[in-house]
């Protein structure tokens, strides 16, 4: 039975890779830009998670789909600001899930364009509700709409935080954790009950930046004193379109398609444009980017030694392997003039840091490195931005996080609950170190801090020279401790808050391409492997048979055998907004 199904499962993804390939093949035989009206408004729908850059798939591209991430949204922009086909830009935020960083860098964006073209930008607020994100990002429009009858809430900032102590102890896991040092909060949500002082005192920090950025947005731009907007979001919150009108926080009510007769009005021969469609066009075809190149390397996701990937459980996954490789290709091509790692990521294990560290190290003696944060470059991820020339970050990125932890989880309870008894039989006091099935001991303990202590202090060492500062210095600043991209500048820990922008010009003064030159981009990864793609779910696919309980325990089991006891630089919190 067991052999007719990798026999049947061999077949079937055979035929899948001749079908699909032969749509690539078919697609790139008859690729061509799309059809761009003459006269048109570009439209962004923006709807849930926008990624900072989604490597083209030839899958995808074969069957006329495209995903639409920072890259892109940046592009277009910069395409449409000197395309005399584009009139306007219409900006549909609905349900968006951006983070604070990439809202703040979208907002900077649109006021970009604004400012070297002539043409309106527009923001329909057409969701049935619409909430602080979508609002921020419209602010930065020339004109707000919403229907009459939908509803735009204005809550605040929130950080929730689930602690999962009590939860483990009902189904028999006990968590062991050390960490270094008292901000390095990301073990607590399973060793305690409620947030630490040290975990309370950064997120105040944090959310009162962010509450006071957006305070001062909506007042800025919509020309309502702050004390006023802040009267609102605390005493009304929710507003009808009316409401929303009669306060100034939109500019007309009006249906998408009072939108529309609007813009013909303007342009009597005027048709939508999708973002997805016009990202199609190339960029060089406006005579824009197409001489010197300047390399994007983009460093997305939780660090781990393999491959990129997605992963069920811990999402994106940013492979050191795939980041070296990328980065010394860059380093290596004759035609690259400067490198720009593009990082959002909240950190993860300390070695592959360490070896994705390195390869920029090497790579700077080339050539220019610029790092540029998006929303994360914590812990492990400012590990790999230090050692850039330059680091950049929006103001309300979250960077430093500079600190260790790492523990097991001991899962005797859950098999003891579950009917199942291990016996083991070992020679040397501490085989039993990675055991999920025992705690440390006191000389295990030993050994855990120890190496996160030397872990630490090397850490701290990396920064004090990457940064110019005595070791006392960086230590201070470290501990563990989130920052804002604000903070970290005025405390020296990055060279300038800015957008992707900021970096590629500081990129073209590093490599001495003169500032008016449009220089090209080249992005890492060029693509995803079509073959990957179809081949990376086959352990899953071969697994679906044997799901059961005994399977899942042993997947579980080597999962947390690979992350137990090792020195992890992880960010302690993410922050949530309405």
């Amino acid at each position: 039975m067991k052999t007719f199904f990798q026999v049947f499962l061999a077949v079937f993804l055979s035929l899948v890779i001749i079908i699909f390939g032969g749509l690539f093949l078919f697609s790139a035989a008859f690729d061509s830009s799309p059809d761009i009206p003459g006269h048109a408004f570009l439209e962004f729908q923006l709807s849930g998670d926008l990624p900072d850059y989604a490597a083209p798939d030839p899958m995808e591209e074969a069957l006329g789909k495209t995903t639409l991430d920072m890259k892109k949204f940046r592009e277009n922009l910069e395409k449409a600001a000197v395309d005399k086909r584009v009139h306007a830009v219409v900006i549909r935020p609905e349900l968006f899930n951006g983070g604070f960083a990439q809202i703040q860098e979208m907002y900077a964006l649109i006021k970009k364009f604004k400012a070297i073209s002539d043409k309106k930008v527009y923001a329909f607020l057409g969701s049935d509700f619409s909430f602080t994100r979508d609002y921020y990002l419209a602010c930065a429009t020339d004109s707000i709409f919403m229907p009459a009858d939908a509803s735009l809430f204005l809550t605040g900032v929130r950080s929730e935080v689930t602690f999962y102590k009590d939860f483990f102890k009902k189904i028999g896991v006990e968590a062991q954790f050390l960490q270094i040092a008292e901000y390095k909060n990301a073990p607590e949500v399973y060793t305690r009950n409620t947030m630490s002082p040290y975990h309370r005192q950064v997120l105040n920090e944090v959310i009162d930046q962010y509450f006071s950025d957006v305070v001062q947005t909506i007042s800025e731009s919509r020309d309502i004193p702050a004390e006023k907007v802040e009267y609102l979001i605390n005493r009304v919150s929710g507003f009808s379109g009316k409401e929303a009108l009669e306060y100034g926080l939109v500019d007309d009510l009006a249906y998408y398609s009072d939108l529309k007769t609007l813009l013909k009005k303007r342009q009597k021969r005027i048709k939508k444009l999708s973002a997805t469609t016009y990202s199609r066009v190339s960029i060089s075809s406006l005579k824009i980017r197409n001489k010197s190149r300047v390399a994007v390397i983009n460093c997305v996701g939780t660090i781990y030694s393999g491959s990129e990937s997605d992963n069920p459980w811990l999402g994106k996954l940013l492979g050191a392997k795939t980041i070296i490789d990328n980065i010394q290709r860059a380093a290596k091509s004759k035609s690259i003039k400067a490198i720009i790692l593009r990082i959002d990521s909240p950190g993860g294990s300390l070695l592959p840091s360490a070896a994705i560290w390195r390869a920029i190290m090497e790579a700077k003696k080339k050539k220019p490195v610029i790092a540029t944060i998006s929303d994360l470059g914590a812990s492990g991820g400012y590990f790999i931005a230090m050692a850039a020339d330059t680091i950049v970050a929006n103001p309300n990125s979250l960077v430093g996080s500079i600190g260790i932890f790492a523990g097991k989880f001991n899962f005797t309870g859950t098999y003891d609950k579950l009917g199942l008894n291990v016996e083991a039989v070992q020679k040397g006091e501490n085989a039993d170190l990675f055991s999920i099935v025992s705690p440390w001991s006191k000389q295990e303990l030993a050994i855990i801090q120890k190496i996160i202590k030397q872990s630490y202090r090397d850490f701290v060492q990396k920064v004090a020279r990457a940064r110019k500062m005595s070791f006392d210095e960086a230590e201070k600043l470290a501990r563990g401790r989130v920052w804002t991209g604000e903070q970290a500048f005025s405390l020296g820990l990055i060279d300038t808050v800015g957008t992707f922008y900021t970096a590629l010009k500081i990129a073209k003064q590093r490599a001495g391409i003169p500032e008016a030159e449009s220089v090209r981009l080249v992005y890492y990864p060029k693509q995803k492997s079509f073959l990957n793609e179809i081949l990376s779910n086959i352990e899953t696919l071969a697994g679906l048979k044997e799901q059961n309980l005994l399977k899942g325990l042993q997947n579980a089991e080597r999962i947390f055998t690979q992350w137990q006891n090792k020195p992890l630089a992880l960010l302690p919190f993410r922050i949530e907004f309405k």
